[in-house]
């Protein structure tokens, strides 16, 4: 931490010439999503550990706008000032979902990429008593039963996109329910309104205390936290994908501004305290940059565009 500290205070003073004293206020953090969330509790680790660490002049202030699966909060900070005292952080598999969707008429091309800040890894559950014993299973009832299978899903998000492209790539459909975000999905499992839904591991693990079986993930090999699920590619699915946490700020945002904001985040996730929050909360803790995400959105786009025109027929 030490070094990383050393580190910004020498990038600061190379470019307070430049930019004066930015941030001479404030920076607006906006989270497209409500209070306590995922997205919202990596914001606040970011924000204690940059404040605590002093690695900007300025606090970030962390602002919810919940609404739409995140399109509310996301259109917010497109459509803010490109001062460099608004930016946000959300992830690009619902960025780009929305816009593949309709739902949306804008992507990762509206906004500047400041950077990556770990990611999470994608699974899906049923209820504890559900007869699908693993994805063989899963499969082969809805192949039996065409349109039985009932998904708990947020509509145009990666809850959505993600399980379909699941489906078509095993070769059958699930019923979608629209059911809303991760308790709306828990709840309509619980109550048996719907058989399996998309959640973060870290959900996965945290649900199983209400009754919510881990059944698959999508990530490239088993997680420590649940060794015991496996992956859709032992099972002979080629579908391998996490969600990424990205920081975004308005176009046409000055990079130079943009630039002090990463250092300030390189930093903050350098420091033991954030690593080990965001490791408790199922992320993990990696820097990257903005060639990372694109990449990361290029690779979401591959697997999922082909499954997008088959989705909106429907």
């Amino acid at each position: 931490m030490k070094t990383a500290i050393r580190t910004i205070l020498c990038f600061f003073a190379s470019t307070t010439t430049l930019l004066g004293a930015y941030p001479e206020k404030p920076i607006r953090v906006i989270v497209p999503t409500a209070a306590g969330g995922g997205h919202d509790t990596v914001a606040r680790v970011f924000q204690h550990a940059i404040e605590e660490g002093k690695l900007l002049s300025k606090k970030l202030v962390v602002v919810n706008i919940p609404g739409a699966g995140g399109a509310v909060g996301t259109r917010k900070i497109k459509d803010s000032p490109n001062d460099g005292y608004t930016i946000g952080v959300w992830n690009p598999n619902a960025l780009i979902s929305a816009k593949l969707m309709g739902i949306t008429n804008y992507d990762h091309t509206d906004y500047e990429i400041i950077a990556m800040t770990g990611y999470t890894d994608l699974g899906m559950g049923v209820k504890e008593d559900s007869p699908i014993e693993d994805l063989s299973d899963l499969i082969e009832r809805a192949k039996a039963k065409p349109g039985s299978m009932k998904l708990a899903t947020e509509i145009g998000t990666a809850a959505h996109i993600i399980p379909e492209t699941l489906a078509d790539k095993g070769g059958f459909q699930f019923r979608v329910v629209p059911s809303g975000g991760g308790s709306k999905r828990l709840a309509s499992l619980l109550g048996g309104h719907t058989d399996i839904s998309l959640f973060s591991s870290l959900a996965l693990i945290n649900f199983q205390a209400s009754g919510i079986r881990p059944l698959l993930l999508f990530s490239e090999k088993r997680t420590p936290l649940l060794p015991e699920t496996p992956t859709a590619l032992e099972s002979g699915i080629e579908l391998a994908i996490n969600e990424s946490r990205i920081w975004l700020a308005p176009k046409g945002t000055d990079n130079a501004k943009l630039d002090v904001i990463r250092a300030a985040l390189k930093a903050a996730i350098e420091s033991p305290e954030a690593t080990k929050r965001l490791e408790g909360l199922g992320i993990t803790p990696i820097y990257g940059d903005q060639r990372s995400v694109l990449a990361d959105i290029d690779r979401m786009r591959q697997l999922t565009e082909p499954i997008i025109p088959k989705i909106r027929r429907r």
